[in-house]
């Protein structure tokens, strides 16, 4: 179902399960553990490792492993609290890391690896066995990938309609990045015209999966308004081809 609405729908940023900022600690320990035989492991691959499987999770049973915040960087989505609560580990004791030098990117620039290194074993009591296997998932997927790989993995469209800084909400997990048809695209843009989309009404649609709302905007100046409003907003607009 697909409804229209002048207000926003509550988004979810952060959910308060057990354990609270201790499970992106444990989850830090166990990733760094499961990839010490990983070709690569830096702070990029790392924070892509987790929010793949936050994400992945809450897209999929409506609940993340960490919980935790996550906002848009240059290098793709990570959370919040990462840099803070790596330091306070280092002084813990709870982890060290390995500088490994890969020498100039196409560049010139240098190519530096900081790999976080476990010095304690990860307290596994606040997970399920379900957040682990979203988390071991993740893990299998970036295992062979590079901190770049990982980074142009992450740059999707929640990604990409975000300002660096800005926070991604775990609705984002919805949106979807495939290429629709030319048969759906048609169909959606039939839909436009029935509607009346134009530059000068802006409409605002709520997707019920969760999806995050946008708003789409066309022209009744050009022919070709409806087809391009469509192309561009397609992956917000995919439910609509089935009502």
């Amino acid at each position: 179902m697909v409804r229209r609405d002048r207000e926003h729908r509550t988004l979810t940023y952060k959910v308060d399960l057990p354990g609270g900022q201790s499970r992106l600690k444990d989850l830090v320990l166990y990733v760094s553990a499961k990839c010490r035989t990983a070709p690569r492991l830096g702070l990029i691959k790392l924070n892509k490792i987790i929010w793949r499987a936050d994400f992945r999770a809450f897209e999929r049973r409506g609940l993340p492993v960490s919980g935790r915040y996550y906002q848009r960087l240059k290098f793709g989505p990570a959370p919040i609290e990462m840099p803070p609560i790596l330091a306070e580990m280092a002084q813990q004791g709870l982890l060290e890391f390995e500088i490994t030098d890969f020498g100039f990117d196409d560049d010139g620039k240098s190519i530096k690896e900081r790999r976080p290194i476990p010095l304690a074993k990860p307290s596994l009591q606040w997970f399920s066995s379900d957040d682990l296997v979203f988390v071991d998932e993740s893990i299998d997927h970036y295992w062979n990938m590079t901190g770049m790989e990982t980074s142009d993995d992450s740059h999707g469209i929640a990604w990409r309609t975000r300002s660096n800084g800005d926070p991604m909400p775990y609705e984002s997990s919805h949106l979807s990045d495939e290429t629709l048809d030319g048969e759906i695209l048609a169909h959606l843009a039939e839909i436009g015209r029935e509607r009346g989309w134009s530059s000068e009404t802006a409409e605002t649609w709520h997707v019920s999966k969760g999806g995050e709302a946008r708003t789409v905007h066309t022209s009744k100046t050009s022919a070709n308004a409806i087809d391009k409003a469509v192309k561009k907003y397609s992956n917000v607009l995919r439910r609509l081809a089935k009502k």
